[in-house]
Protein backbone atom coordinates (compact mmCIF):
# COMPACT_ATOMS: atom_id res chain seq x y z
CA UNK A 1 0.00 0.00 0.00
CA UNK A 2 1.28 3.47 -0.88
CA UNK A 3 1.74 5.43 2.37
CA UNK A 4 -0.85 8.11 3.07
CA UNK A 5 0.38 11.67 2.84
CA UNK A 6 0.55 14.08 5.73
CA UNK A 7 2.14 17.42 6.43
CA UNK A 8 5.90 17.41 6.13
CA UNK A 9 8.46 19.23 8.24
CA UNK A 10 11.46 20.87 6.63
CA UNK A 11 12.86 18.94 3.63
CA UNK A 12 14.25 15.65 4.84
CA UNK A 13 17.69 14.41 3.89
CA UNK A 14 17.08 11.18 2.04
CA UNK A 15 18.95 8.08 0.99
CA UNK A 16 22.68 8.20 1.55
CA UNK A 17 24.83 5.67 -0.28
CA UNK A 18 27.03 5.07 2.76
CA UNK A 19 23.99 4.42 4.93
CA UNK A 20 22.51 2.06 2.38
CA UNK A 21 25.63 -0.03 2.35
CA UNK A 22 24.97 -0.77 6.02
CA UNK A 23 21.59 -2.36 5.23
CA UNK A 24 20.84 -5.99 5.99
CA UNK A 25 23.05 -8.68 4.53
CA UNK A 26 19.89 -10.43 3.40
CA UNK A 27 20.09 -8.28 0.28
CA UNK A 28 23.35 -9.58 -1.13
CA UNK A 29 22.83 -7.48 -4.24
CA UNK A 30 23.91 -4.45 -2.25
CA UNK A 31 27.40 -5.89 -2.00
CA UNK A 32 28.04 -4.97 -5.61
CA UNK A 33 28.20 -1.21 -5.12
CA UNK A 34 31.80 -1.52 -6.29
CA UNK A 35 33.55 -3.94 -8.60
CA UNK A 36 35.98 -4.74 -5.81
CA UNK A 37 33.12 -5.78 -3.54
CA UNK A 38 31.82 -8.11 -6.22
CA UNK A 39 35.22 -9.76 -6.56
CA UNK A 40 35.59 -10.27 -2.84
CA UNK A 41 32.53 -10.49 -0.66
CA UNK A 42 34.87 -11.56 2.12
CA UNK A 43 36.41 -8.09 2.03
CA UNK A 44 33.04 -6.39 1.88
CA UNK A 45 31.14 -8.28 4.53
CA UNK A 46 33.74 -10.17 6.55
CA UNK A 47 32.44 -13.55 5.36
CA UNK A 48 32.63 -15.75 2.26
CA UNK A 49 29.75 -15.58 -0.16
CA UNK A 50 27.84 -18.70 -1.16
CA UNK A 51 25.56 -19.57 -4.04
CA UNK A 52 22.37 -19.51 -1.95
CA UNK A 53 22.88 -15.95 -0.75
CA UNK A 54 24.08 -14.44 -4.01
CA UNK A 55 21.47 -12.33 -5.78
CA UNK A 56 21.02 -12.03 -9.50
CA UNK A 57 22.67 -8.58 -9.31
CA UNK A 58 25.80 -10.18 -7.82
CA UNK A 59 25.99 -12.26 -10.97
CA UNK A 60 26.02 -9.07 -13.02
CA UNK A 61 29.59 -8.47 -11.93
CA UNK A 62 31.07 -11.78 -10.99
CA UNK A 63 29.54 -14.21 -13.43
CA UNK A 64 28.11 -12.60 -16.55
CA UNK A 65 30.44 -11.10 -19.12
CA UNK A 66 27.74 -8.81 -20.50
CA UNK A 67 27.40 -6.68 -17.39
CA UNK A 68 29.50 -4.27 -15.39
CA UNK A 69 28.63 -2.54 -12.13
CA UNK A 70 30.45 0.65 -11.23
CA UNK A 71 30.55 2.44 -7.85
CA UNK A 72 27.97 5.11 -7.04
CA UNK A 73 28.66 8.57 -5.75
CA UNK A 74 28.44 8.89 -2.00
CA UNK A 75 26.81 12.28 -1.72
CA UNK A 76 23.23 12.30 -0.41
CA UNK A 77 20.12 13.37 -2.26
CA UNK A 78 17.46 15.66 -0.82
CA UNK A 79 13.70 15.24 -0.42
CA UNK A 80 12.98 17.28 -3.56
CA UNK A 81 15.08 14.82 -5.56
CA UNK A 82 13.86 11.64 -3.89
CA UNK A 83 11.14 9.93 -5.96
CA UNK A 84 11.02 12.91 -8.33
CA UNK A 85 9.77 15.09 -5.49
CA UNK A 86 6.75 12.85 -4.79
CA UNK A 87 6.73 13.29 -1.02
CA UNK A 88 7.59 16.99 -0.99
CA UNK A 89 5.08 17.73 -3.77
CA UNK A 90 2.36 15.86 -1.89
CA UNK A 91 3.25 17.49 1.47
CA UNK A 92 4.21 14.16 2.94
CA UNK A 93 6.91 12.88 5.25
CA UNK A 94 9.53 10.70 3.59
CA UNK A 95 8.82 7.28 5.15
CA UNK A 96 11.40 5.20 6.97
CA UNK A 97 11.47 2.51 4.29
CA UNK A 98 12.62 5.10 1.75
CA UNK A 99 15.64 5.91 3.92
CA UNK A 100 16.60 2.29 4.50
CA UNK A 101 15.72 0.42 1.30
CA UNK A 102 18.90 -0.68 -0.48
CA UNK A 103 19.55 -0.07 -4.15
CA UNK A 104 21.99 -0.96 -6.91
CA UNK A 105 23.15 1.26 -9.77
CA UNK A 106 25.49 0.28 -12.54
CA UNK A 107 25.97 -0.54 -16.19
CA UNK A 108 24.95 -3.49 -18.32
CA UNK A 109 27.16 -4.07 -21.34
CA UNK A 110 24.72 -4.24 -24.25
CA UNK A 111 27.35 -4.12 -27.02
CA UNK A 112 26.46 -7.46 -28.59
CA UNK A 113 22.72 -6.88 -28.33
CA UNK A 114 22.71 -3.47 -30.01
CA UNK A 115 25.73 -3.88 -32.30
CA UNK A 116 27.64 -0.92 -30.87
CA UNK A 117 31.16 -1.36 -29.50
CA UNK A 118 31.48 -0.72 -25.75
CA UNK A 119 27.81 0.28 -25.41
CA UNK A 120 26.75 0.28 -21.76
CA UNK A 121 23.30 0.92 -20.35
CA UNK A 122 22.79 2.55 -16.95
CA UNK A 123 20.51 0.42 -14.73
CA UNK A 124 19.08 1.16 -11.30
CA UNK A 125 17.25 -1.35 -9.08
CA UNK A 126 15.60 -0.25 -5.85
CA UNK A 127 14.68 -2.89 -3.30
CA UNK A 128 15.72 -6.12 -1.65
CA UNK A 129 15.45 -9.15 -3.93
CA UNK A 130 15.18 -11.69 -1.11
CA UNK A 131 12.56 -9.68 0.78
CA UNK A 132 10.52 -9.20 -2.40
CA UNK A 133 10.77 -12.90 -3.23
CA UNK A 134 9.71 -13.95 0.25
CA UNK A 135 6.70 -11.62 -0.02
CA UNK A 136 5.79 -13.00 -3.46
CA UNK A 137 6.03 -9.57 -5.11
CA UNK A 138 6.94 -9.37 -8.80
CA UNK A 139 9.47 -6.63 -9.74
CA UNK A 140 8.37 -3.54 -11.66
CA UNK A 141 10.36 -2.54 -14.75
CA UNK A 142 9.88 1.08 -15.84
CA UNK A 143 10.36 2.25 -19.44
CA UNK A 144 10.87 5.96 -20.02
CA UNK A 145 9.62 7.96 -22.96
CA UNK A 146 11.27 10.20 -25.49
CA UNK A 147 13.03 9.07 -27.52
CA UNK A 148 16.02 10.94 -26.15
CA UNK A 149 14.99 11.39 -22.52
CA UNK A 150 16.12 9.39 -19.48
CA UNK A 151 14.37 7.85 -16.48
CA UNK A 152 14.82 10.78 -14.07
CA UNK A 153 11.43 12.34 -14.81
CA UNK A 154 9.83 9.01 -13.81
CA UNK A 155 11.69 8.64 -10.50
CA UNK A 156 8.40 8.92 -8.65
CA UNK A 157 7.52 5.38 -9.76
CA UNK A 158 10.05 4.11 -7.23
CA UNK A 159 7.38 4.83 -4.61
CA UNK A 160 5.87 1.55 -5.85
CA UNK A 161 8.73 -0.17 -4.02
CA UNK A 162 7.05 0.72 -0.72
CA UNK A 163 9.17 -1.47 1.59
CA UNK A 164 9.21 -4.80 -0.26
CA UNK A 165 8.75 -4.62 -4.05
CA UNK A 166 11.73 -4.16 -6.38
CA UNK A 167 11.55 -1.32 -8.92
CA UNK A 168 13.99 -1.44 -11.84
CA UNK A 169 14.70 1.29 -14.37
CA UNK A 170 17.30 2.17 -16.95
CA UNK A 171 18.34 4.99 -19.27
CA UNK A 172 18.07 3.79 -22.86
CA UNK A 173 21.36 3.67 -24.75
CA UNK A 174 22.42 7.09 -26.00
CA UNK A 175 20.26 8.84 -23.39
CA UNK A 176 20.94 10.55 -20.04
CA UNK A 177 23.31 8.33 -18.00
CA UNK A 178 23.84 5.96 -20.94
CA UNK A 179 25.56 8.31 -23.41
CA UNK A 180 27.21 6.79 -26.44
CA UNK A 181 29.93 8.59 -28.38
CA UNK A 182 33.41 7.77 -29.62
CA UNK A 183 34.84 9.54 -26.60
CA UNK A 184 38.48 10.33 -26.01
CA UNK A 185 39.25 11.07 -22.38
CA UNK A 186 38.21 14.59 -21.47
CA UNK A 187 36.43 15.15 -24.81
CA UNK A 188 32.80 15.19 -25.87
CA UNK A 189 33.30 12.62 -28.62
CA UNK A 190 31.31 11.96 -31.77
CA UNK A 191 27.90 10.22 -31.81
CA UNK A 192 27.41 7.31 -34.21
CA UNK A 193 26.35 8.06 -37.78
CA UNK A 194 22.77 8.55 -39.00
CA UNK A 195 20.54 5.50 -38.99
CA UNK A 196 22.10 3.91 -35.89
CA UNK A 197 19.11 4.10 -33.55
CA UNK A 198 15.96 2.15 -34.45
CA UNK A 199 13.02 0.61 -32.58
CA UNK A 200 14.68 -2.80 -33.08
CA UNK A 201 17.91 -1.62 -31.43
CA UNK A 202 16.05 -0.42 -28.34
CA UNK A 203 14.00 -3.63 -28.18
CA UNK A 204 17.21 -5.66 -28.31
CA UNK A 205 18.66 -3.49 -25.53
CA UNK A 206 15.58 -4.08 -23.37
CA UNK A 207 15.84 -7.82 -23.85
CA UNK A 208 19.51 -7.79 -22.82
CA UNK A 209 18.87 -5.62 -19.75
CA UNK A 210 16.24 -8.09 -18.58
CA UNK A 211 18.46 -11.08 -19.30
CA UNK A 212 21.54 -9.66 -17.59
CA UNK A 213 19.67 -8.56 -14.47
CA UNK A 214 17.59 -11.72 -14.14
CA UNK A 215 14.31 -9.84 -14.52
CA UNK A 216 12.62 -12.87 -16.02
CA UNK A 217 9.16 -11.99 -14.72
CA UNK A 218 8.13 -8.34 -14.38
CA UNK A 219 5.32 -5.85 -14.33
CA UNK A 220 6.03 -3.17 -16.95
CA UNK A 221 5.02 0.47 -16.43
CA UNK A 222 5.80 2.52 -19.52
CA UNK A 223 5.27 6.10 -20.70
CA UNK A 224 4.94 7.43 -24.25
CA UNK A 225 7.66 6.02 -26.48
CA UNK A 226 8.37 3.56 -23.65
CA UNK A 227 4.90 2.09 -24.21
CA UNK A 228 5.60 1.74 -27.93
CA UNK A 229 8.85 -0.03 -27.03
CA UNK A 230 7.00 -2.34 -24.63
CA UNK A 231 4.57 -3.42 -27.37
CA UNK A 232 7.44 -4.12 -29.78
CA UNK A 233 9.27 -6.07 -27.06
CA UNK A 234 6.27 -8.23 -26.21
CA UNK A 235 4.65 -8.70 -29.61
CA UNK A 236 7.36 -8.15 -32.20
CA UNK A 237 6.63 -6.23 -35.39
CA UNK A 238 7.88 -2.83 -36.56
CA UNK A 239 11.20 -4.49 -37.35
CA UNK A 240 11.41 -6.31 -34.00
CA UNK A 241 11.37 -10.11 -33.78
CA UNK A 242 9.81 -10.18 -30.30
CA UNK A 243 12.40 -12.54 -28.80
CA UNK A 244 12.76 -11.94 -25.06
CA UNK A 245 9.31 -10.47 -24.54
CA UNK A 246 7.94 -13.25 -22.32
CA UNK A 247 7.33 -13.14 -18.58
CA UNK A 248 5.21 -9.96 -18.44
CA UNK A 249 2.89 -10.23 -15.43
CA UNK A 250 1.03 -7.01 -16.24
CA UNK A 251 1.39 -3.96 -18.46
CA UNK A 252 0.57 -0.33 -17.66
CA UNK A 253 0.76 1.94 -20.71
CA UNK A 254 0.68 5.71 -20.15
CA UNK A 255 -0.05 7.84 -23.24
CA UNK A 256 0.54 5.15 -25.87
CA UNK A 257 -0.62 6.04 -29.42
CA UNK A 258 -2.25 3.79 -32.04
CA UNK A 259 0.41 4.92 -34.51
CA UNK A 260 3.20 7.46 -34.70
CA UNK A 261 1.38 9.21 -37.54
CA UNK A 262 -1.70 9.67 -35.33
CA UNK A 263 0.42 11.00 -32.46
CA UNK A 264 1.98 13.60 -34.78
CA UNK A 265 -1.45 14.58 -36.15
CA UNK A 266 -2.79 15.05 -32.62
CA UNK A 267 0.24 17.12 -31.65
CA UNK A 268 -0.27 19.41 -34.64
CA UNK A 269 -3.95 19.77 -33.73
CA UNK A 270 -3.00 21.10 -30.29
CA UNK A 271 -1.14 23.99 -31.94
CA UNK A 272 -4.49 25.45 -33.02
CA UNK A 273 -5.23 26.06 -29.33
CA UNK A 274 -2.13 28.26 -28.93
CA UNK A 275 -1.49 31.89 -29.92
CA UNK A 276 -0.75 32.04 -33.65
CA UNK A 277 2.79 33.32 -33.12
CA UNK A 278 3.51 30.31 -30.91
CA UNK A 279 2.05 27.92 -33.48
CA UNK A 280 4.05 29.40 -36.34
CA UNK A 281 7.39 29.51 -34.52
CA UNK A 282 7.00 25.91 -33.34
CA UNK A 283 6.29 24.72 -36.87
CA UNK A 284 9.11 26.76 -38.41
CA UNK A 285 11.51 25.68 -35.66
CA UNK A 286 10.53 22.06 -36.27
CA UNK A 287 11.47 22.16 -39.95
CA UNK A 288 14.46 20.08 -40.93
CA UNK A 289 14.90 18.66 -37.45
CA UNK A 290 16.64 21.74 -36.13
CA UNK A 291 14.62 21.94 -32.88
CA UNK A 292 14.71 25.73 -33.25
CA UNK A 293 18.39 25.81 -34.12
CA UNK A 294 17.88 27.57 -37.46
CA UNK A 295 15.99 30.51 -35.99
CA UNK A 296 17.32 33.98 -35.28
CA UNK A 297 18.11 34.94 -31.70
CA UNK A 298 14.69 36.57 -31.37
CA UNK A 299 13.02 33.59 -33.04
CA UNK A 300 14.82 31.13 -30.77
CA UNK A 301 13.71 33.08 -27.71
CA UNK A 302 10.10 32.95 -28.89
CA UNK A 303 10.48 29.26 -29.79
CA UNK A 304 11.71 28.45 -26.28
CA UNK A 305 8.82 30.36 -24.75
CA UNK A 306 6.31 28.61 -26.99
CA UNK A 307 7.81 25.18 -26.31
CA UNK A 308 7.67 25.77 -22.55
CA UNK A 309 4.01 26.70 -22.89
CA UNK A 310 3.24 23.61 -25.00
CA UNK A 311 5.11 21.38 -22.55
CA UNK A 312 3.15 22.65 -19.56
CA UNK A 313 -0.14 22.40 -21.44
CA UNK A 314 0.28 18.88 -22.75
CA UNK A 315 3.22 17.04 -21.17
CA UNK A 316 3.06 18.04 -17.52
CA UNK A 317 1.57 20.85 -15.51
CA UNK A 318 4.46 20.26 -13.12
CA UNK A 319 6.92 21.11 -15.87
CA UNK A 320 8.45 23.86 -13.73
CA UNK A 321 9.01 21.47 -10.83
CA UNK A 322 11.76 19.12 -9.74
CA UNK A 323 11.55 16.88 -12.81
CA UNK A 324 11.35 19.50 -15.57
CA UNK A 325 14.88 18.98 -16.85
CA UNK A 326 14.14 15.31 -17.11
CA UNK A 327 11.64 16.21 -19.85
CA UNK A 328 14.38 17.82 -21.97
CA UNK A 329 16.45 16.07 -24.63
CA UNK A 330 19.27 14.29 -22.85
CA UNK A 331 17.21 13.83 -19.72
CA UNK A 332 18.68 14.88 -16.40
CA UNK A 333 21.35 13.62 -14.09
CA UNK A 334 25.00 13.05 -14.90
CA UNK A 335 26.29 9.88 -13.29
CA UNK A 336 25.48 7.87 -10.20
CA UNK A 337 23.10 9.25 -7.61
CA UNK A 338 22.58 12.36 -9.73
CA UNK A 339 20.01 14.84 -8.52
CA UNK A 340 16.83 15.43 -10.47
CA UNK A 341 17.92 18.84 -11.69
CA UNK A 342 21.50 18.00 -12.67
CA UNK A 343 21.69 18.76 -16.41
CA UNK A 344 23.43 16.42 -18.85
CA UNK A 345 26.96 17.32 -19.86
CA UNK A 346 27.99 18.17 -23.43
CA UNK A 347 28.61 14.52 -24.27
CA UNK A 348 25.17 13.57 -23.00
CA UNK A 349 23.46 16.25 -25.07
CA UNK A 350 25.34 15.26 -28.24
CA UNK A 351 24.51 11.62 -27.66
CA UNK A 352 20.79 12.21 -26.98
CA UNK A 353 20.50 14.50 -30.01
CA UNK A 354 21.71 11.59 -32.17
CA UNK A 355 18.92 9.42 -30.73
CA UNK A 356 16.34 12.11 -31.48
CA UNK A 357 17.78 12.64 -34.98
CA UNK A 358 17.49 8.97 -35.87
CA UNK A 359 14.21 8.12 -34.19
CA UNK A 360 12.12 11.24 -34.95
CA UNK A 361 14.13 13.17 -37.53
CA UNK A 362 14.56 15.77 -34.79
CA UNK A 363 10.95 16.86 -35.24
CA UNK A 364 8.06 16.97 -32.80
CA UNK A 365 5.24 17.97 -35.16
CA UNK A 366 6.23 16.13 -38.35
CA UNK A 367 6.34 12.36 -38.86
CA UNK A 368 9.93 11.40 -39.67
CA UNK A 369 12.84 9.22 -38.58
CA UNK A 370 12.84 5.53 -37.69
CA UNK A 371 9.44 5.88 -35.99
CA UNK A 372 7.78 6.93 -39.25
CA UNK A 373 5.23 4.25 -40.06
CA UNK A 374 5.25 2.76 -36.55
CA UNK A 375 1.91 1.05 -35.87
CA UNK A 376 0.68 -0.30 -32.53
CA UNK A 377 -1.43 -2.89 -34.32
CA UNK A 378 1.13 -3.97 -36.93
CA UNK A 379 -0.06 -7.20 -38.54
CA UNK A 380 -3.02 -7.30 -36.13
CA UNK A 381 -0.68 -8.03 -33.23
CA UNK A 382 -2.76 -6.33 -30.52
CA UNK A 383 -5.18 -9.25 -30.65
CA UNK A 384 -2.45 -11.31 -28.94
CA UNK A 385 -1.58 -8.82 -26.20
CA UNK A 386 -3.76 -10.12 -23.37
CA UNK A 387 -2.63 -13.68 -24.18
CA UNK A 388 1.00 -12.61 -23.81
CA UNK A 389 0.22 -10.55 -20.68
CA UNK A 390 -2.02 -12.78 -18.54
CA UNK A 391 -2.33 -10.31 -15.68
CA UNK A 392 -3.97 -7.73 -17.91
CA UNK A 393 -3.23 -4.43 -19.63
CA UNK A 394 -4.04 -1.02 -18.25
CA UNK A 395 -4.25 2.03 -20.53
CA UNK A 396 -3.82 5.44 -18.90
CA UNK A 397 -4.14 8.93 -20.33
CA UNK A 398 -4.23 12.48 -18.98
CA UNK A 399 -7.18 14.65 -20.08
CA UNK A 400 -4.84 17.37 -21.40
CA UNK A 401 -2.47 15.01 -23.21
CA UNK A 402 -1.68 15.96 -26.82
CA UNK A 403 -2.67 12.38 -27.64
CA UNK A 404 -6.44 12.65 -28.05
CA UNK A 405 -8.82 10.42 -26.13
CA UNK A 406 -10.14 9.03 -29.41
CA UNK A 407 -6.63 7.99 -30.45
CA UNK A 408 -5.82 6.46 -27.07
CA UNK A 409 -9.10 4.53 -27.13
CA UNK A 410 -8.19 3.01 -30.51
CA UNK A 411 -5.36 1.05 -28.91
CA UNK A 412 -7.50 -0.05 -25.98
CA UNK A 413 -10.38 -1.14 -28.20
CA UNK A 414 -8.09 -3.15 -30.48
CA UNK A 415 -7.07 -5.13 -27.39
CA UNK A 416 -10.41 -5.31 -25.58
CA UNK A 417 -12.60 -6.38 -28.51
CA UNK A 418 -10.96 -9.80 -28.82
CA UNK A 419 -11.14 -10.71 -25.13
CA UNK A 420 -13.26 -13.57 -23.87
CA UNK A 421 -13.03 -12.01 -20.42
CA UNK A 422 -12.24 -8.37 -19.67
CA UNK A 423 -8.62 -7.92 -18.62
CA UNK A 424 -7.86 -4.60 -20.33
CA UNK A 425 -8.90 -1.32 -18.73
CA UNK A 426 -8.83 2.33 -19.80
CA UNK A 427 -8.73 5.40 -17.58
CA UNK A 428 -8.41 9.13 -18.19
CA UNK A 429 -7.05 11.23 -15.32
CA UNK A 430 -8.58 14.73 -15.28
CA UNK A 431 -6.41 17.84 -15.22
CA UNK A 432 -3.25 15.95 -16.24
CA UNK A 433 -0.98 15.98 -19.25
CA UNK A 434 0.86 13.08 -20.81
CA UNK A 435 2.90 12.60 -17.61
CA UNK A 436 0.03 11.42 -15.42
CA UNK A 437 2.60 10.03 -12.98
CA UNK A 438 3.73 13.62 -12.34
CA UNK A 439 0.50 15.60 -12.52
CA UNK A 440 -1.60 13.11 -10.52
CA UNK A 441 1.18 11.27 -8.74
CA UNK A 442 -0.62 10.24 -5.54
CA UNK A 443 -3.78 9.00 -7.27
CA UNK A 444 -1.89 7.31 -10.10
CA UNK A 445 0.57 5.51 -7.83
CA UNK A 446 -2.09 4.29 -5.40
CA UNK A 447 -4.13 2.84 -8.26
CA UNK A 448 -1.03 1.36 -9.88
CA UNK A 449 0.03 -0.24 -6.61
CA UNK A 450 -3.39 -1.88 -6.26
CA UNK A 451 -3.29 -3.06 -9.89
CA UNK A 452 0.15 -4.64 -9.48
CA UNK A 453 -0.65 -6.26 -6.14
CA UNK A 454 -3.66 -8.04 -7.64
CA UNK A 455 -1.49 -9.42 -10.46
CA UNK A 456 1.71 -10.57 -8.81
CA UNK A 457 3.10 -13.84 -10.17
CA UNK A 458 0.61 -13.92 -13.05
CA UNK A 459 3.14 -14.48 -15.86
Amino acid sequence: MIPATRAAPTPTRAINARRMRRCSRASSRRRVHTAAAARSNHDADGQHDDHHNRSRRDVLVSGVASALILPPATRPAFADDLFCGYYSQNSAVVPQWARETPWSEGYVDVSSAVGLKDAKTFVRILGDQKKAGDAGLTPVLCLHGGPGLGFKYMDGLEVLGSEKREVASYDQIGCARSPYTSQAKGQTGTPPGPGTYTPALFANELGEVRRATGLDTVHIVAHGWGGMLALDHILGGNGVDGVGGKGIASLTLISTPPSYARLIADRRATLDQMPNEYKQVLLVGDEGGGMGGGLSDAGLKLYSKAMDSWTQRHLSKRAAGACYRGLAVGGAGAGFGAKANDPPDARGVASANAVVRDMTGGMLFTEAGALKGWDADADGRLARLTFEVPGGVRFVRGSDDALSEQAAMEVYEAVARVEMRPSATFETFPDAGSCVHLDKSAEFLEKTDAFLSARDNKA
